[in-house]
């Protein structure tokens, strides 16, 4: 079936049905399938004036319009969810004044010249980002209700924020040479991390109440599940996977019990993975030496 933006209720309510099945992995007579179809008679959105790059991410009244057109262009077909699509500048958060902001979307310049240095990486109440991130949040959740969900602003998971703070290259070398102080780095990330992530778990839960939650991949559930991913995996080994990666998911299965994880064109961990009870989902993104999504994988 397919729904126009407009018409969203009754169509949302039986996806809801094969949502659940899906996590209770329940059989059903087909996968979840979502479908975005182009609408050309869509209500046309008008977009206020760009003044820099840095406004196409973090103007609120910018955000909303990319959000609304992206929905009245389009039917939704299946279980495609009514969300709003998701924006960014949460990644700014805790970030200073090392970033950059272009056409693309938004880069965190390395700072840290050193791994044995204090992390540079400050999020929380004091961040001038995080303001700036919950007016987007309240714009949003302002044309919210009846219309669309919000997902979850968030800050890049620990290993690849770690990774853009350091640098690849150097972030790879010491992963190499200094294994136990990158975990240190990391470790000291998680309190920061949990901090800044409930803050806005918390704004949206105020003002959303009981729709359930949705990931930046389109994932819908009705209980609260966290996305993780490491794309820096597909750069080392399972060894070193198992020494720096997997205690990260293991600290965010503790405390959320379901992980959506993504990855990005590699299978050498997938095993691993695979090893814990609360990882309910995995998307596979395949490398670009690799078949596309379809029968090659199954």
């Amino acid at each position: 079936f397919a729904f126009a933006y407009q018409d969203v209720s009754a169509h949302w309510n039986k996806a809801q049905t094969r949502w659940d099945a899906f996590w209770a992995l329940d059989p059903v007579d087909r996968p979840c399938i979502r479908v975005f179809a182009p609408r050309p008679d869509g209500t046309k959105i008008t977009f206020p004036e760009l003044r820099s790059s840095e406004d196409k991410w973090r103007n609120p009244d910018y955000v909303l319009a990319g959000a609304l057109q992206n929905l009245e262009g389009h039917y939704l077909g299946g279980e495609a969810v009514p969300a709003a699509p998701h924006f960014m500048a949460g990644t700014t958060t805790g970030c200073d004044d090392h970033l950059y902001f272009h056409e693309g979307g938004i880069s965190i310049r390395p700072s840290m010249t050193d791994m044995d240095q204090p992390l540079n990486w400050h999020p929380g109440p004091q961040d001038p980002w995080q303001s700036k991130v919950d007016a987007i949040c309240n714009r949003l959740l302002d044309e919210a209700p009846g219309r669309f969900i919000l997902s979850c602003p968030a800050q890049f998971d620990h290993v690849d924020l770690l990774n853009m703070l350091r640098g690849n290259e150097e972030m790879l070398i010491d992963t190499a040479i200094n294994p136990d102080q990158c975990a240190a780095r990391l470790h000291e990330m998680r309190g920061p991390s949990e901090e800044n992530w409930n803050h806005f778990h918390q704004l949206l839960e105020s003002r959303q109440g009981d729709v359930g939650w949705v990931s930046y991949t389109g994932i819908w559930c009705r209980q609260l599940f966290r996305c993780a991913q490491a794309d820096v995996a597909a750069a080392i080994s399972p060894e070193m996977f198992e020494r720096l990666v997997l205690p990260e998911l293991d600290w965010q299965g503790e405390r959320y019990e379901r992980l959506h994880y993504h990855t990005c064109g590699y299978k050498q961990h997938l095993e691993l993975c695979l090893s814990r009870p609360y990882m309910r989902v995995i998307q596979y993104s395949p490398n670009m030496k690799e078949p596309p999504n379809g029968p090659a994988h199954l």
